[in-house]
């Protein structure tokens, strides 16, 4: 009686977790974003992903049509299909040129082929740009970075605006500064000392300083860039990689760092060849005295 009385609570205990399994809702995700690349070059990246209780997966190879402020054929941006990420990239086209400049705000609307009535996704941005500049005294050198919004016909400083402000490497963006990122005063601008010293640039010396806003809720993704001459010229060939260095090939490792490793080497294996010669010693003196 108690191993049948078990078994229907276990019995209970899968329906229930079953239930609750049928019962997580699966839903769609289409999502717009829109980029300002040095205020000369804008564009939209959809992505749709299908998200069932706390998982998400990218939908592959989805149409989809984007449109600027209404759905009608004059103002179509284009067809754009998602990729293995679920994303998709269009570029504003030169037809919509007057379209986009007669108005300082725009939506963005994109919807599934057959259902021009259903509007998948929505954007709304208001025109903005981002300008950067420098200013190299004798003891420090300043990265000065403005936003700009476009406002009953003109152009007004944008404030309380969060952005990064640094220099463009490998990894990513290296902060100019000791904050990881910088917020627009009242005119629009940030003013950041750049504090990292001795980075090796290109073989001019030029590095790249960066500023960017990522997701802005009014403005949407901006980024802006401008070479500098303030890093350190790496040479053409392998002069670079030829000098005694951390970043070095194998033959070209610091002297310090070989005389480290090899004093480590000696002196585990001298130890371990002292407690062989030790051993063997005493099994001699143990054989003599017996």
């Amino acid at each position: 009686m108690k191993n049948n009385f078990s078994f229907l609570i276990l019995f209970l205990l899968v329906q229930q977790v079953i239930a609750q399994k049928d019962s997580v809702v699966s839903k769609e995700i289409v999502s717009l974003k829109y980029y300002n690349e040095n205020a000369s070059m804008q564009y939209l990246v959809l992505e749709n992903k299908l998200k069932t209780g706390k998982k998400t997966e990218p939908l592959r190879n989805k149409t989809f049509q984007l449109f600027l402020d209404s759905i009608a054929a004059p103002n179509k941006i284009g067809s754009v299909t998602t990729d293995n990420d679920g994303k998709a990239k269009s570029f504003l086209p030169p037809a919509l040129k007057g379209s986009w400049e007669a108005s300082a705000q725009h939506k963005f609307l994109a919807v599934a082929p057959g259902k021009e009535d259903e509007t998948a996704a929505e954007l709304e941005i208001i025109k903005a740009k981002i300008n950067i500049d420098t200013l190299a005294g004798a003891e420090a050198r300043s990265i000065v970075v403005q936003v700009m919004k476009y406002e009953n016909t003109e152009w007004t400083p944008a404030s309380d605006v969060e952005m990064k402000v640094g220099v463009q490497r490998l990894g990513g963006v290296l902060s100019a500064g000791d904050e990881e990122t910088y917020t627009t005063d009242s005119s629009g601008a940030v003013t950041v000392e750049l504090t990292k010293d001795s980075l090796p640039g290109d073989q001019q010396g030029n590095i790249v300083l960066v500023a960017k806003v990522e997701d802005n809720d009014l403005y949407g993704s901006l980024f802006v860039e401008k070479a500098v001459p303030w890093g350190i010229a790496i040479k053409s060939g392998n002069n670079f990689f030829d000098q005694r260095k951390l970043w070095a090939t194998n033959f070209r490792t610091p002297l310090w760092l070989l005389f480290m490793a090899y004093s480590i080497v000696i002196g585990v294996w001298g130890t371990i060849i002292y407690l062989v010669l030790q051993i063997i010693r005493i099994k001699k003196i143990g054989t003599a005295s017996s």
